[in-house]
């Protein structure tokens, strides 16, 4: 059984939300009343055992999937065992979602009330004994605090070097939106002017085009796409007649990727520091630097 944390927003009916800290802290049920607001596919425990992403997972310490087995970023030149069980692998063998969840076992700090929200704080020290080291060698600390109001989730993540070296930085959340009602009648409003072009792989291939901002409908469409140049601040809809979801980036985030396979009851807006592929490809990769401190925050929000 895998220990959860629930925090409970004021409202009735109030958002009502449960994290796993020993399965990387993963957002794994949101709730309104009645209604799940995430997409839960195989479930919590297979996302522990087997990266089966689900809920909103942080994926860490990259985001989607590596082009290849090397990469070299802050001055380090890193090579990853490709039979490792310390991450999954896709569909065309790249490495994908950064560490396996169970080796990502956070340390809560606090769960406490400030005025109408419920606020949860942890840390994870990602040093030379951490399970996943050797995938991203860069000593340091990460925080993570999540804040619940009546209609409005917020996650904020913040990492700090913890060494005399810079620590590159990959990271993204992965937030399975379920779709409300029938996908048929479901629109997507996009804060977005670039898309990445991709290689069979899903690998970006450096080049992008223009696309233009605004509402889609869902409908048959499939999506698994990368795009920068967002809007200030980038805030992506998903809803229908009766009900929207929204997903803010709020800070620290300049690339997106949407996912929605054809048939999917659920869509995805997925906040990223760097585009995939960034650490091996080195290309709009941030790097904080010893003494300085990266934040990302985004928000999901009823409406």
């Amino acid at each position: 059984m895998i220990e959860t944390i629930q925090l409970d927003a004021p409202g009735d009916p109030g958002l009502r939300a449960a994290f796993a800290p020993s399965a990387n802290m993963i957002l794994h049920s949101l709730r309104l009343g009645d209604r799940e607001l995430l997409a839960t596919r195989n479930g919590l425990q297979a996302y522990a055992e087997r990266g089966s992403t689900m809920g909103v997972p942080l994926l860490y310490p990259w985001a989607n999937r590596l082009g290849g087995f090397e990469y070299t970023a802050a001055g380090k030149e890193v090579v990853l065992e490709r039979d490792s069980a310390l991450f999954k692998l896709d569909g065309a063998g790249l490495p994908i979602h950064g560490a396996m969840p169970a080796l990502m076992r956070w340390e809560v700090l606090e769960t406490t009330t400030e005025g109408d929200a419920a606020v949860l704080s942890a840390r994870l020290d990602w040093d030379h004994g951490h399970p996943a080291y050797s995938l991203f060698p860069f000593p340091h600390r990460l925080e993570y605090r999540a804040r619940l109001e009546p209609r409005r989730a917020l996650i904020a993540v913040a990492v700090e070097p913890a060494e005399d070296a810079a620590v590159p930085v990959s990271f993204g959340f992965h937030p399975y939106l379920r779709i409300p009602g029938e996908r048929a009648a479901a629109q997507l409003t996009l804060p977005v002017r670039r898309a990445l072009l991709h290689d069979v792989a899903m690998i970006p291939t450096g080049e992008t085009e223009r696309c233009e901002p605004g509402r889609r409908q869902l409908g048959h469409t499939e999506w698994d796409d990368g795009f920068s140049e967002l809007d200030d601040p980038p805030r992506f809809l998903l809803g229908n007649h009766d009900s929207e979801v929204a997903v803010t980036f709020l800070r620290g985030y300049r690339f997106a990727q949407v996912f929605a396979p054809a048939g999917s009851d659920f869509v995805c807006f997925e906040p990223m520091t760097a585009p995939t592929n960034a650490l091996v490809a080195g290309e709009d990769l941030p790097i904080v630097r010893p003494g300085a401190r990266y934040e990302a925050a985004f928000e999901i929000a009823v409406g």
